[in-house]
Formats: structure tokens, sequence, C-alpha cells
């Protein structure tokens, strides 16, 4: 009986030996350095820490370092982080751009032709010094992702206790965030220099930690840190000879700047992890560049496996200890709003969103809610960034804090294109908003190239949706016209139009507009080829009545992966308000339609039709259908797109063009496509099948360039019976 008492003690003992309970064991923190895009090997290192069960006690970060650390501190786990830095645009994060859904229709089309647009006001001169990108859709990315830790809190009390740096560029010295907001505090520690706009916090101007502290071990300690866990994933210190661009002096500075602390803070650190980002900047975002530094991040800690099972002993733990995380972070989008709070917004632009968006208490109660409301204030109003943020009200409800910034009242805007057909082309604008009882503005832009052009508007907005303007356009033209794919003869003139007109944005796709229009083609010569017929034209003149509807929905402008498009127009035309070469005027009905139909993620089918009827006798040459290009409007103001025909090619009244293209997206911006159409063609409309027809066909490789579309397209048609090839860099204009 003795003895199975004493052996039942020893296995008591061993037991409890084996796995301590209330053992004081010594406290771990976890350093995590900045690098920008390389600290997404943070993500991989993590893993491996968390499969060799050890816990930790304190996190702190800078930069990069910073966002993985603090959504690891209230509770994100490794899988969910590498999950969600998959999936994020970062083009679009790490820029200033609204989401295309976001904007009306007159800002989709400047952005769509415009490569660079610039402030040009003082204040606005201020801001771009400030930094090349606000950082607002960054900002808002970490309020949605820190749900529930709105308000300024103590750090020290997350699930794990955290600390960011930053450094406070008005008195030179480091800034370490233990409390405050955290969405503010993780922005504040990757304000890169020169790239982000400093984060303004009382007196302090915060910029990137990583200019002062990028390895902070030495917080970590301050914390009370016992043993220290570092990840390392900035880049090797450059020899001379790769010294030579302003990117890699300027990194090489910036990292030298700190060299002395971050060899202090290296020897104090207990398990170094060392990860290999050879052949990756902190500029690396793209998917496969994410994927590798994942993987590399965990292939450091499993190099290191050894190191961090001996670490785990040396803090007191056996090695079957695992520990539980019961604060695991749970994404939520429901939240009830208590208060809604404008800061910075005009009181009639309030009202008028109060309104339109019936923000009522406890109106908005889901983040999703709130996206859209933002998409509507920012699409609606003359506002240049929206941002907002949660706080707790004290019923455990939320209280929405909006942020808005005026847009510049003065931009210039500069759009470059290169094609086979017209070399080079500039378009330059200058627009400013004027300071009048009614808001209103002026634009004036210029078009350089083969086919120069002019245009001055000026426009009153009674409300955020409407305008009313008044337009004065010339154009420059000299085309050559064909007639069944030879060339019949040129024309060169000068095209004068005068138009007052009126145009309404329902739900930010859909605009109506119409109004009173007078044009002038003012002929200087026509040069015919032999056995084509002349024209005896000097000058003609128009005074036209039109209404027109236009919806737009894609996802993007340039190759796009979803959305349709419809445009219709009705054109009374006359030469004295009343008639027409003193009889009935003549009209045309136009119309166009494309739409997008996704099968998989990589492979569309984009059908469209495009119409252009014209309805009385004597049509007169101005007014004629013409069709070809890839752009309706190529040429001339009448001129239909049908692939295959490189040139103007002159019709009959009735003209209907039916496409199809089967486009496929190979790797993130590479798309390959093929294309058809056939075009119906007569002077009646009930003789369209009856009468003429062409087909045409064309094979195309483009890239979705930070420039434009990038592309080269083969073409063929039936009508002229040749081969082309057509080239273009840069946006439609």
């Amino acid at each position: 009986m003795k003895k199975l008492v004493s052996f039942l003690i020893l296995c008591l003992l061993v037991a409890h030996t084996a796995y301590p309970t209330n053992v004081e064991r010594k406290k771990v923190g976890l350093v995590l350095s900045g690098g920008g895009a390389k600290g997404m090997a943070h993500i991989g290192v993590l893993k491996v820490i968390e499969e060799a069960g050890i816990p930790i006690d304190y996190v702190v970060g800078t930069s990069m370092g910073s966002i993985i650390g603090g959504l690891y501190a209230i509770g994100y786990t490794p899988a969910q982080m590498d999950s969600m830095v998959r999936v994020q645009d970062w083009a679009f994060l790490l820029s200033d751009k609204t989401p295309r859904s976001d904007k009306n229709m007159a800002e989709r089309e400047a952005d769509e032709q415009y490569i660079i647009s610039l402030p040009f006001s003082k204040t606005a001169i201020k801001e771009v010094t400030g930094g090349l990108i606000k950082g607002q859709n960054l900002a808002n990315l970490f309020s949605e992702l820190t749900l529930g830790y709105h308000d300024s809190i103590d750090f020290n009390q997350l699930p794990v206790p955290f600390a960011c740096v930053s450094e406070d560029i008005a008195k030179g010295k480091e800034m370490v965030f233990h409390e405050g907001v955290l969405a503010t505090a993780m922005r504040a520690s990757m304000a890169i220099p020169g790239v982000f706009t400093p984060v303004r916090l009382d007196s302090m101007v915060l910029v990137d930690g990583g200019v002062v502290n990028n390895y902070p071990v030495n917080v970590a300690r301050q914390m009370g840190a016992d043993v220290i866990i570092g990840v390392d994933v900035q880049s090797e210190l450059k020899p001379a000879n790769e010294l030579n661009s302003a990117t890699s002096i300027l990194g090489q500075l910036v990292d030298l700047m700190g060299q002395d602390l971050y060899l202090k803070n290296l020897q104090e650190t207990d398990t170094y992890i060392k990860v290999n980002v050879k052949g990756y900047s902190a500029a690396s975002f793209n998917p496969q560049a994410i994927d590798t530094l994942i993987i590399r991040g965990e292939e450091a800690a499993r190099a290191n496996y050894k190191g961090l099972k001996q670490l785990k002993k040396e803090i007191g733990l056996d090695e079957h200890y695992q520990p539980v995380r019961v604060d695991k972070y749970e994404p939520t989008d429901w939240v009830m709003v208590q208060n809604i709070n404008f800061n910075g917004l005009d009181e009639k632009d309030k009202e008028w969103i109060m309104k339109r968006c019936d923000l009522k208490e406890n109106a908005l109660n889901s983040i999703r809610r709130i996206e859209e409301t933002t998409s509507i204030i920012r699409a609606n109003t003359s506002y240049s960034s929206v941002t907002y943020n949660l706080t707790h009200s004290d019923d455990g409800r939320f209280n929405l804090n909006y942020f808005v910034n005026k847009k510049q009242e003065h931009r210039i805007n500069i759009g470059i294109r290169f094609d086979s057909e017209e070399i080079a082309s500039l378009l330059l604008n200058v627009r400013s908003t004027l300071k009048t009882k009614l808001p209103s503005y002026i634009s004036a832009t210029a078009r350089l190239g083969k086919r120069y052009a002019a245009k001055l508007s000026y426009g009153i907005e009674p409300s955020p949706l409407s305008s009313l303007g008044l337009t004065y356009l010339f154009q420059y033209n000299d085309v050559d016209h064909y007639e069944h794919g030879k060339r019949a003869f040129n024309s060169t003139f000068r095209y004068h139009m005068g138009e007052i007109a009126y145009y309404n944005v329902w739900l930010r796709n859909v605009r109506f507009g119409l109004g009173v229009r007078y044009e002038l083609y003012d002929y200087e010569k026509f040069l015919h080829e032999e056995g084509h017929q002349g024209f005896d034209l000097n000058k003609e003149h128009f005074f036209s009545y039109f209404a027109g509807l236009h919806y737009e929905s894609y996802d993007k402008a340039y190759f796009p992966s979803k959305g349709v498009m419809f445009n219709g127009a009705y054109t009374l035309y006359t030469d004295n308000f009343t008639e027409y070469k003193d009889q009935s005027p003549f009209s045309e009905v136009s119309g166009a339609f494309e739409g997008v139909i996704p099968v998989t993620n990589r492979f569309a089918i984009l059908p469209a039709l495009y119409g252009r009827f014209l309805i009385g006798n004597n049509i007169p040459l101005p007014k004629m259908n013409v069709m070809g290009g890839d752009i309706a409007e190529r040429f001339l103001l009448n001129q239909l797109p049908f692939i295959g025909v490189t040139h103007v090619e002159l019709m009959k009244n009735s003209l209907l063009i039916g496409s199809i293209k089967l486009r496929q997206r190979m790797g993130n911006i590479h798309y390959l496509t093929l294309s058809g159409n056939y075009a119906l063609n007569s002077n009646k409309l009930k003789g369209l099948l009856k009468e003429d027809n062409m087909f045409g066909c064309g094979i195309g490789y483009g890239i979705d360039s930070m420039f434009g579309p990038l592309e080269a397209t083969l073409n063929y048609a039936t009508h002229s019976n040749k081969v082309n090839l057509y080239v273009n860099l840069g946006y439609k204009f």
C-alpha cells in the first residue's frame, strides 16, 4: 500500500513538473521591423512562432511592423492577416484615388483622359509638398480593421500590450505610441517622408518611425520584456556600385540614420530572425511578391525553429505548452450609430447630405451602410477626401465622425497619347472654381497634335448634381474620306460650336442633358480622287436642339470586368431654328450599348451595339454617317467605331453595328482580345437587312499601364479587304 501511495505521489510531481501552471515565467517581447511591403514576411514568422507554442506578452513594431503588430495585438491571427493582405487592392490603397464607383460621371471622364492632375493654389502647393500621397485610403482601411478600438485607449490594455514608433519631425525626437487611437498610431508609424503626408497630432508632425528606430528592441525592453524575439525584414546596406539612383541613395541615407541604435538593439535580441528579402523592395505589393515574402518569413522562422524551442525552455515552459488566445478578433461589419458628426462640411452641403442619405439617429447600422453613405458624399459634393472614424458612446453604440476636405479650386490637367495614326497628341486643361453666390467654374482645354482643338466652358452648379453651362469649341480638321476602302476625297475645314446646355446626374451613373447648339463648318478645300463625286461646299451652319441620356457602371474605364454602358440621343437640325434650306428640318437618332459578361474571373465576353439613323431628305455632308477606328468620334463627331477600318468610311443614312469581343486576362494587367463586328447600312431603315453590309475582325494584345492602355491590334475588314496594324498608348481623347 505504501508503495502504491508513493508511486501516485511521484506521478503527480512529474505531471506538475511537466505542465507548470502558476510558475512565474519570463516575459516575451516580439519586435517587428519596418520595411514596407517586405513586412509581409512578418505574417509567415508569426505562423511558426504560434506553431512553436511561444506566448507573446508584448509586441512592438515600426512602419509595416506596426501594422502587422497592431492587428496581432487586438487578436488577428496570422491566418486572418494572410487572407486579408492577399485580397487588398494595394495599388488603390497606396494612392489617393477615389473608387470609380464613388465618382460622378464628370470626374470619371476627367480621370480617363488625364495622366497628371495637379492643384496650383498656394494651399495646394503646401499639401503636395507634405507628401505625394495623403493616405486617406489606408486610413479608412485601418479604421475598418480596428473596429472596436477607435477610442483613445491605453495600448497596454489590448489583448497583447502593444507599442509602435514614429518620429516627431517638429521636435526631432522619437515618438512611441503607448496610447491613443490605434488606427492613427499605425498610420503615423508608416508615414514615409516624401511619400505619405505626415500625421499632425496636437503640436506634433509625425513620420515613419523607421527614420529613427526601425528595429525597436529597446522599446520592448522598457515595456517589461525579459527576452526578445526580433524579426528583421530590412535590406542590407548597398555597396557603392549599387548606389546609382536617387531612390537607392535616399533609402541608404534613411537606413544609415538609425544604424547606431539598430546595432545596439541587435545585441539586445535573444532570438534573431533575419528574413531573406533580396529581390524585393518596400514597394513590392504585387500578389506574387506578397506570396513569396510570406513564404520567406515562414522559412526564416523554421530555420530558427530549434532556437525557438530552446527559447521556450529558457522562459520556463515545457515543449508541449501551447498558449490559447482567448481574445481572437472576430471582424464584424455590424455597428449601431448613435450620433453623426461632420467636420469641415458646409452647412448647405450638410443639409443636402442629411436629406439625401436620410441620416437620422440610428439610421446607419453597419460598416457597409457607412461606406455607401461615404460614397454618396464623395461623388455628389465638392469635397476631395472623405474619411471617417467610429468612437464608442456611453451606451455601447458608436459615434460616426466624418472628416472632409474641400476639392482644390484650381487644377491643371495633362493627357498624353501616342498612336499609329496621329503619332502624338497632348491634352492640356485648366479648371478653376469661382467664388460666386451660386457655385460656378471656368474650364479651358487645348488639344495639340494632328487634330488641334480648343474648348472654353463656363458653368453654374445650382446643386452638386446639376450644371447649366455655356461652351465654345474650335477644331481644325484635315480628314481623308473613303468609300468601299478607297480614298474618295480629302476635306480641310474649321469647326466652330457654341452650346448652352443643362445636365443633371442621377445616382452617380446616369446623366441627362438637353440644350441648344450652333455649329459652323468652314471648309477650306476639297481634294477629290478621280472618278469620285465632288462637293461644292464653302460654309455650312446648323442650329440644333438636342436631348440625351447616358448610363455607365463599369468598374474600370479600360479593360472592365463588369458593368454596362448605354447612351441615347436625339437631335433636330435646322439652319434658322425652325427649318432647313426652307424645308422641314432633319433629325438624328443615335445610341450605343456596351456590356461585360464575366464568364470567369479572367475571361469575359463584351457585346456591343452602335447605331445612328438620319431622318429626312438631302442630308448634308457634315452630318452624313461615317464609321471607322476603335473610338467613337475619332476624327468626326458623327463617327461610329468599327474594328478593321482605320480611316473615315462614308456610309448611308441608317447605320447599325453589332460587335463582340472575347477577352482573356493574363497575369494582372495583360489582356488578349479577339474582336469581331458586323455593320448593316442602308438609306432607309427598312432596307438594313437587304443592302450593304460589312464584316471586320481583329486580334489584340493590351497592357493596363499606369499611363493608360498600351495596345497593339491586327485588324481586317471585308469592305477594304486590307489587314491593318494599330498601336496606341494612353487614354482616349
